[in-house]
């Protein structure tokens, strides 16, 4: 079984050319809200936008929570120059008996295009199969979410699977259908 306790002995800090991935804080909460309270941004992970500053801090509460639980890893995305806060990456469904984890991501929409988001995956799935020795990672996606596919097809993700009307979208009020990618450490570090 993976051992994961150095991990979450302190939380990671991890850097990009352009971006510094770090733990949430309570003071993050407005910058949080203002990212999650747009649809666009939460379409395809079936919430609702966030409704206040309120809800923000309970899910950054509840990102602590997992964290001190050794059940999850979410970073803070900030920019380097500025430090302003633009989303957040993660690792959760973490499977140690499986050396396996499940990765996600959110950008604001001001910054979608830039190519931030495949130079951030880069870095958190180095951290994930080179320093947490993960064998295998997953994405799940809502098979309309094109951008999301190209991000993950640009770092080695295949398509595993596609599942029919699995989920249930409050968002949209309907069940819809979720992709799952997979990438394997020995298809990561031929890239890396």
């Amino acid at each position: 079984m993976l051992e994961l306790s150095h991990i979450f002995a302190e939380f990671p800090t991890l850097e990009t050319e352009r971006c510094i991935m770090r733990p949430f804080t309570p003071a993050d909460a407005p910058a949080f809200f203002e990212i999650m309270r747009h649809e666009q941004v939460t379409r395809y992970i079936g919430q609702k936008p966030m409704a206040s500053v309120e809800d923000a801090v309970a899910r950054l509460e509840r990102f602590q929570r997992n964290y001190e639980q050794q059940e999850g890893l979410v970073w803070a995305v900030t920019l380097r120059n500025g430090g302003q806060l633009i989303g957040n990456v993660l690792f959760w469904n973490l499977m140690p008996a499986h050396y396996r984890a499940e990765v996600g991501y959110v950008l604001g929409p001001e910054y979608w295009g830039q190519g931030l988001m495949t130079e951030i995956l880069r870095v958190v799935l180095d951290f994930g199969f080179n320093t947490m020795g993960l064998h295998s990672i997953e994405a799940q996606t809502d098979p309309d979410n094109a951008a999301s596919r190209r991000v993950l097809e640009k770092q080695g993700f295949v398509l595993e699977g596609h599942y029919h009307e699995n989920y249930y979208d409050i968002t949209r009020d309907r069940f819809t259908d979720t992709t799952v990618f997979s990438l394997l450490v020995q298809n990561w570090n031929g890239r890396s």
